[in-house]
């Protein structure tokens, strides 16, 4: 990952800490006093999700830990990162517990591709570090963009209408605060609090069906259909979990 600095804008609002606020209160993500395993990479998602929980700390009593997995397939770019998620957690004074699991490894012996090994190991080490801290939640930051993406992507591999429900806001332990909020919204809050973050270069890999998605057909769909298809999927994913 590339580091990305954005400089901070002299206007702040809270607008979009209201906005998740008000998604965690509708889906009953959390309880007064919580204990939240926060999963962070460094990548703008993550790095808003850990600032809005922060800010939601005192008002919440929220405790929050801090959890990074380092994947060993990027070497000493990998290092890099979970020192740069370190620094911002040691900022904020909040715990942190970093890990190295061998994803290839486990790719290669329950025969998967990598990104659902990558996928499954990551969700395996942030349980760990839940029962580890006895806390309550895990909270992810997929957001819109996210679900609108993961709907056409499962609708073009032929789901049927529990697959096309996409990413659920709650599920067991795990929450997604950031699931009704914009990509853009992201990196606007990210800009307003000076606050940087990891630019994920492997996401402009057309090698993956949902970097295809992302980068080639969303856009034409914006451009040619309808300027706001990744709202109107993201609400379609919604009412089908009704």
């Amino acid at each position: 990952m590339d580091r990305v600095i954005v400089e901070p804008c002299v206007a702040m609002t809270e607008q979009l800490v209201k906005k998740v606020l008000a998604t965690m209160q509708r889906y009953g993500m959390i309880a007064h006093g919580d204990h939240l395993v926060v999963g962070v990479s460094g990548g703008a998602d993550s790095m808003c999700l850990l600032q809005v929980l922060y800010a939601l700390r005192d008002q919440w009593a929220l405790r929050l830990t801090v959890a990074h997995l380092d994947h060993l397939l990027r070497g000493e770019e990998s290092r890099h990162d979970a020192e740069f998620v370190r620094t911002r957690a040691d900022q904020l004074g909040l715990p942190c517990i970093i890990e190295q699991r061998d994803v290839r490894t486990h790719q290669i012996r329950h025969s998967m591709s990598l990104q659902e090994a990558a996928r499954e190991v990551r969700y395996t080490f942030l349980m760990d570090v839940l029962r580890r801290c006895n806390a309550q939640r895990i909270a992810l930051g997929h957001h819109a963009d996210d679900q609108a993406e993961t709907l056409l992507m499962r609708l073009l591999r032929g789901a049927g209408l529990t697959g096309l429900t996409g990413i659920p806001p709650v599920r067991d332990s795990i929450i997604r605060p950031l699931l009704e909020v914009r990509r853009a919204e992201i990196e606007q809050f990210l800009a307003q609090h000076g606050i940087a973050f990891l630019a994920d270069t492997s996401v402009h890999e057309q090698y993956y069906m949902r970097n295809k998605i992302r980068h080639q057909l969303l856009p034409l769909l914006q451009r040619q259909y309808n300027p706001q298809i990744v709202t109107i999927l993201a609400r379609t994913a919604q009412t089908l979990m009704q």
